[in-house]
């Protein structure tokens, strides 16, 4: 479930060639499978940051260090460690220092993932705004304190980064939303930014990125169910292994299942 790779002091190991830096929710797990499909590994995505503590601590360091003022910011020799094993990468964190990986890789090229507004603003919210609000992700962080609660706490910590709120409205997400993508857009030359909706395929992506249209059908992936059983999955795992090492009463942890699964309770650990 966890790994414990230290990238700290690493150096890079093969070129940054591809900063996808749309939104969480936009496609970027689809996004991330094409990638590594077109040849790219490893494409760098939230998910994997979240299985590995150590690669957390140096993007807790980069968040701290930007937008609260705590400790050194990152440069080009920070982001070859973090990111020196990546050709690609997508999603959050890495959205989060769009401006600095666009310039620490100016031979890159950028990506983003868009959707409409609307439609985003509701699959962020039946995901992972009801994931860093949800009751039963706080209890399972504090039963695991060591792993699920280091990874919550760290996803509270980047989207409060995201949004500078942890009121997270529909106004103030949408607001965010657009102006990220403004942001991103006055930052990148016009013949290195690619605006790409999912279902566009295969064909705009590769001939962005100057690469054979592979035979298979564009990935699809990580939409609201699929996030929402990845999540109950998660927390189950957590709620054994708990219950395993600390002798739980069986009928105590076969009711918090029936519980979670009858109420269709979201979390995010």
């Amino acid at each position: 479930m966890y790994q414990f790779i230290e990238r700290r002091n690493s150096q890079r190991a093969v070129p940054m060639q591809v900063l996808a830096l749309g939104f969480s929710r936009t496609g970027t797990t689809s996004m991330r499978i094409a990638l590594e499909k077109l040849g790219y590994n490893e494409t760098n995505h939230g998910f994997t940051v979240w299985t590995n503590p150590l690669e957390m601590e140096m993007w807790t360091e980069a968040i701290n260090a930007k937008f609260y003022g705590k400790g050194k910011r990152y440069g080009r020799a920070e982001w070859d460690q973090l990111l020196g094993h990546c050709m690609a990468v997508t999603d959050i964190p890495h959205i989060l220092f769009a401006k600095e990986l666009i310039e620490a890789y100016p031979e890159a090229k950028v990506i983003l993932t868009t959707r409409n507004v609307d439609s985003w603003w509701k699959s962020y919210h039946d995901t992972i705004g009801n994931a860093l609000n949800s009751s039963i992700g706080d209890l399972t962080a504090r039963i695991d304190a060591k792993t699920a609660g280091k990874v919550r706490e760290f996803w509270r910590l980047a989207f409060l980064a995201m949004f500078g709120t942890t009121n997270v409205t529909e106004e103030v997400a949408k607001k965010r939303y657009l102006e990220y993508y403004d942001e991103v857009r006055s930052f990148v030359p016009a013949h290195r930014l690619l605006e790409y909706r999912v279902g566009e395929g295969w064909e705009s992506l590769c001939r962005f990125l100057e690469k054979d249209v592979p035979s298979e059908p564009f990935p699809k992936t990580n939409d609201t169910q699929a996030f929402q059983d990845h999540m109950k999955q998660r927390v189950v795992s957590v709620w054994r292994r708990s219950a395993r090492q600390l002798a739980m009463p069986a009928f105590l942890v076969c009711a918090c299942f029936t519980f979670y699964f009858a109420g269709g309770l979201r979390v995010f650990v």
